[in-house]
């Protein structure tokens, strides 16, 4: 077991680091059928043995946490960090409200996000993912021709530090794109660092660089599920069940369509976004470092009949050069359950790996010590 390294310069961003098979465009698709000629055999790589509608229960709503209460160095911090101990370690999501970033920052992002979005195919193809690269416009975890693939298109970028953009992915257009996105990221690294510090604080760590280090790059997916208006839409998933192979997550929801299900005590529990607020949870590398005191959770998305669904997940953690490992506080006299592992061996795993319920985790385990 070993705590945690990061080099005293950054690491330049590594190449060649995996990638994804180029699969067909899927709003592409959507937009050229008519709801009869997306048949079984049109739709067969889409479609999962069981449907997805039918194992889902209504719950009563995920943890709040009010990230300006937070910050309060009074009683009401300690009321809010309470909470988000509860949210951490009983859920894995909550919600973020109260967060700080300006409206017009968020309306800018959504404004220019769906405009990317609905630029004709041929002005977003220049931008498409290449061999090797996770970067750019098409898919992700796609390493089988036979495997069954995700009713979404996803545009996938680096955005911080601004050192790891490769601005060859960037669009011209929508024209404020650039500018929209160089803001939002900067706003939610902000909130991403306060959130891990309060965590810090909450596990008894006596140094939060420990945590809010897996904050220092970011990457932003930004996912469009087009409507699926097939009779067999409740066998297609807009993202196969998952979990966050980060370390957190903060999702902005774009249009005002339902999709993100969360998976609790073996049931799927649809997620009703506040509107203003920002969906947030604990990655696979919070798993680790927390040596599994707070579990990452699986997740999916489901698609619409009628309504195309557009969001922004923007994921959080550590730059090149550094190593991801339970930490020294969280093992105390036991024994590490998890691995350590470099920054860069552990993306090549991520982007080797199909997206499967846990199995980043299941391989990250020592001798599968964990349950």
């Amino acid at each position: 077991m070993e705590s945690w390294t990061e080099t005293e310069t950054e690491t330049e961003k590594p190449r060649n680091l995996g990638g994804s098979l180029p699969v067909p465009n899927v709003q592409d698709l959507a937009a050229r059928a008519r709801p009869a000629d997306l048949t079984p055999t049109v739709l067969r790589r889409y479609l999962r043995p069981h449907p997805a509608t039918h194992d889902a229960v209504h719950d009563d709503g995920l943890p709040v946490v009010d990230f300006g209460r937070l910050l309060d160095p009074g009683l009401a911090g300690q009321e809010e960090a309470a909470k988000l101990s509860h949210a951490c370690e009983d859920w894995g999501f909550f919600q973020v409200v109260n967060h700080g970033i300006a409206e017009e920052t968020v309306e800018e992002m959504k404004r220019d996000v769906m405009g990317f979005f609905h630029l004709p195919l041929a002005e977003k193809t220049p931008f498409a993912q290449q061999p090797g690269w996770i970067e750019g416009y098409g898919q992700a975890f796609v390493n089988s021709e036979e495997q069954t693939l995700d009713w979404a298109d996803l545009y996938f970028l680096a955005t911080q530090p601004p050192s790891y953009r490769d601005l060859r992915f960037w669009p011209p257009e929508p024209s404020t794109f650039r500018r929209s996105m160089d803001r939002y990221s900067a706003e939610t690294q902000r909130v991403a660092t306060e959130l891990l510090r309060a965590m810090a604080r909450n596990l008894g760590l006596r140094d939060a660089g420990k945590m809010t280090r897996i904050a220092a790059a970011q990457h932003m997916r930004m996912n469009y599920y087009p409507p699926c208006p097939a009779k067999e839409r409740d066998r297609v998933l807009g993202v196969s069940p998952h979990s966050d192979a980060v370390g957190l997550t903060l999702l902005l929801q774009v249009s005002p369509v339902q999709g993100l299900q969360i998976r609790r005590h073996g049931a799927w529990i649809p997620v009703d976004p506040i509107p203003g607020a920002l969906v947030a949870n604990v990655g696979d590398v919070i798993e680790v470092l927390t040596n599994g005191r707070y579990k990452s959770i699986e997740h999916r998305a489901v698609v619409d009949a009628r309504q195309e669904r557009v969001s922004v997940a923007a994921f959080h953690s550590a730059t090149f050069g550094s190593t991801y490992g339970p930490l020294e506080e969280m093992v105390g006299g036991g024994e590490a359950s998890y691995r350590t592992i470099s920054v860069e061996d552990y993306l090549r795993l991520v982007v080797s790996s199909k997206l499967e319920g846990k199995n980043i985790m299941d391989a990250m385990k020592i001798n599968n010590h964990t349950d």
